[in-house]
Order: structure tokens, then sequence, then C-alpha cells
């Protein structure tokens, strides 16, 4: 269909839709966008458990009209465009409204639309923060924080005169301009940069705000951003536990989070977007980890979450045969995996390119070097391109490298990154003395439990 017959038809729509009168709660917007460079296409996108879901999807036409016509699911929040974009907008059955979009800017051009004119004014105050938070942005620290007093100020007086008339909607948006400020200082912090801040240097409203009872109900999952600023308040908490020199653990992230969001629901999403979905097994370890969030899994969506992402990892779970894989040593002789039954086997994937990768070597040959002896045999399996053939030799060399080293036929499309779904290294696996597979995603040298785990493998 031409974008002039789609453009007819929501213009047809529209006037049909007028002279019913709303009753059959369609909601119609009428937009036009005047970017720097116009999309041929827009997309609506409706809120889930905090996080913004595709909806549809119109053509935009050449002046930069577009239109949408549907019956809402629920009345709430809906967003026009991407995470960047300012359309925000709160829908009840039967409205009609009209809007004008900039990057940075809505503006609501219906005077009766009390709701979103709102809407349209707190887009405006939260921009200078939330435009310093998408990628490429150059500004740092020393930019931002010297506004943040006024943006605060903004935001509290923007909350305190909200009265539309509409009591639903001014406790909602209430809530959400108060969660949204914190968020996107958190958030601020954690985007790439050429300068960040040290902790001693954070303004005082960093403490303020972090501190005291947070996200009692679940309120935030009404908003798009309600998973990432649960995600980027626990990782601030972490920011505070670091400055006094503590380190990172996952026993911390869960004391943390359990001691600090004061809702199981919330406790059981975060569990689920940062544990649960991150493994890339149904090992023991796995199962083990699940057991032990299952109080804070609660509801039917987040059973069903985690049901439908245990489907995509069972066929890695422990005592599965594992699936063979062959590299080549330095003198061009051919290993497999399966050349090894009767043995423990820890395989060690990596590259030289890979920082981490390096980082691990010293551990792994003190590990090798204090299980000498015993049947477990160490493989580090590269999957450097062809091209860099020398420089991994040379490695080996120079690093006085042991265990058996190969070099992979395809770099990250040999058959050990494919059957085991590899995408980021370092990544260990340890195999059992039946060929079977124990973990695809082990501890690393660096961490004590991988020994434990291989000694335990040995007595059985």
């Amino acid at each position: 269909m031409k974008k002039s017959s789609v453009i007819l038809l929501i213009s047809v729509l529209f006037f049909s839709l007028t002279a019913i009168g709303q009753k059959d709660n369609m909601v119609v917007i009428k937009g036009k966008i005047s970017f720097k460079n116009n999309p041929l296409e827009i997309s609506l996108y409706s809120i889930a458990n905090g996080e913004a879901v595709p909806h549809s999807k119109v053509a935009v036409a050449k002046d930069g009209t577009f239109g949408f016509c549907f019956t809402p699911e629920y009345s709430g929040l809906y967003r026009i465009g991407e995470r960047n974009s300012p359309a925000r907008l709160y829908i009840t059955p039967g409205k009609q409204t009209s809007i004008e979009l900039n990057e940075t800017t809505m503006t609501i051009l219906n005077p009766k639309d009390k709701e979103n004119l709102k809407l349209a004014e707190w887009s405006k105050i939260i921009n200078p923060l939330k435009s310093a938070n998408n990628l490429g942005v150059i500004q740092t620290y020393k930019d931002i924080f010297p506004i943040l007093p006024d943006v605060e100020t903004q935001t509290n007086d923007f909350v305190a005169h909200i009265k539309t008339g509409n009591l639903t909607f001014d406790k909602f948006v209430k809530g959400m301009a108060k969660a949204e400020f914190e968020y996107e200082l958190y958030h601020f912090l954690f985007m790439p940069r050429t300068a960040h801040p040290k902790f001693e240097e954070h303004p005082e409203v960093y403490k303020r705000m972090s501190s005291g009872p947070h996200f009692v109900t679940t309120d935030i999952l009404n908003y798009d951003f309600g998973m990432s600023a649960l995600g980027s308040y626990v990782q601030y908490l972490f920011s505070i536990k670091s400055s006094e020199g503590i380190k990172y653990s996952p026993e911390l992230n869960e004391k943390l989070t359990i001691e600090n969001v004061k809702n199981d629901t919330l406790i059981g999403w975060y569990f689920i977007n940062n544990r649960i979905v991150r493994a890339k097994a149904y090992d023991q370890n796995y199962r083990d980890m699940a057991e032990k969030y299952k109080p804070y899994i609660l509801t039917d969506v987040q059973k069903k979450k985690v049901h439908d992402f245990e489907l995509t990892i069972r066929s890695f779970g422990d005592g599965e045969q594992a699936m063979n894989f062959e590299g080549k040593t330095v003198d061009g002789k051919s290993v497999s995996l399966s050349d090894f039954k009767g043995k423990v086997v820890l395989v060690d994937v990596w590259a030289t390119w890979c920082g981490p990768c390096k980082k691990e070597i010293p551990d792994l040959q003190k590990l090798e070097e204090e299980m000498k002896g015993q049947d477990v045999v160490f493989i580090s399996y590269s999957i450097d391109e062809a091209k860099d053939h020398d420089k991994w030799v040379k490695m080996i060399d120079d690093m006085k490298l042991g265990g058996i080293q190969l070099f992979g036929p395809a770099a990250w499309k040999s058959p050990i990154c494919t059957n085991y779904k590899i995408t980021g290294i370092p990544r260990f696996m340890v195999f059992g003395k039946k060929g079977q597979i124990v973990t695809i995603d082990s501890p690393r040298p660096s961490n004590p439990d991988l020994k434990i785990l291989l000694e335990k493998q040995l007595k059985q």
C-alpha cells in the first residue's frame, strides 16, 4: 500500500471515529515529527513489567505525519519511538490527541488533554539529564553535576503542583517523575564517557536518593524504564561498597538486593533479569541458583518467563553427553575432546586479543601446577582468526602456556562455539570422566570454586 493511501486511510478513521463519539473505546493519536532525518516508520510501545514492548508500527509520510488507531489493552503509559524519545503518552479508552515531535520535545496540540500536557512538561524538565545519557553524548560529570540542583528543584516543583483532576493520573505521574529523576542520576554514572567522577565527587543528592527504603510497591513496573531503574539502583549500591574497598561477589549482589529492595516481586524480577536468564546451561549450578531464588518468583508471568528460558538451555544440562569438538596443536596435530574419556577435562575458550582471557592465565597456570599428576586435562582452545596463528604460537612460547593448546578451525564459527552457543570469552567448561557435560559455564580459575568442582569430579 502506498504511503498516500495509508495516510488517507488514517484520515478516514479519524473523521469516522470523531463522528461516532469514541463510544467504541478506540484511541486515536495524530502525530507529526520534524527530526533532522525523519524515519520511514515509527513504532508505538506498550509497557509491561517495567519494559517497553513493541505494540505496532506505522509509516511516516513525507511531510512527517503519522497516526495510530487502536483499542488500548490498559489505561496507562505508552511510548512513541525509542528510549530517547520524549513522546510518552498516558492513554485511556477513547483518548484522542494530537502531538508534534522533534528529537527532544513533545508538544500536545489538544488543550483539553491535561494528562499528556503534563507529560510533555515533564519531558522538558528531565530532558537535560536524559539526553546526557544517550550513547555518543560527550558530556561528562563536569557538565552535568552543576545542573542537578536545578533539575531536582524543577522535579520537586512539578510533583508538588500536579492537579489535572484525574487523581489516578496525578498519583501515577508523581511516582514516575520521582523515580525517573533518580534513575537517570544512576544511569549517568554507568554510561561510557571520557571522564568519570570518583565516588567522593558524587553530589549530595546521590547519597540522599540512594538511602532509605526503595521499591516498596510494584509501581515501577508501570514505567518504561522500570527494570533499568531497579538494576541501576542495585548497581549504585554496589558502587558504595566498592568505594569502601569491598570486592564484587554474587553473594554480595544478592545481599544488597534483598536488604534494600522492599518488594519480593521486584526482587524476583531483578534475579530473573540479572542472574537467571544469563545462565548458559541447565546444570547443577543453575538449578541451585533457581531453587535459591524460587521464593521470589511469585507471579505467573515471572514463572512463565523462567520456564520459557529454561527450555532454551536444557540441551546443555549436566550429565548429558558432550558434543565433540577438535582443534589443532602448534605442530598441526588434530586433538578431540573425545580423546580424553576417563579423565576430567577443563576447557578454556580464549583468544590472544581477549584481555579478560589473559588475565586468567596466571591463575590457570597455578591450578595446573596444583593438580599436576591427577586425572585432569587442561585444554586451552583459541578462537583467534587464521591470520593470527603465528601470534598465538608466539604467545604460547612467551607466556610458557601449559596444558594442551589447540587452535580452532574457524574462529567464532568453530564447532566449539556454534555447538555450545559461545558468544563471549573467556568461557570455561568442565567435562566428566565419561565424556558427559558437568557445566559449560564453570567458575574461572581465579575463583577457588573451580578447583573444588574439579576435585569433586575426580572422586566420581
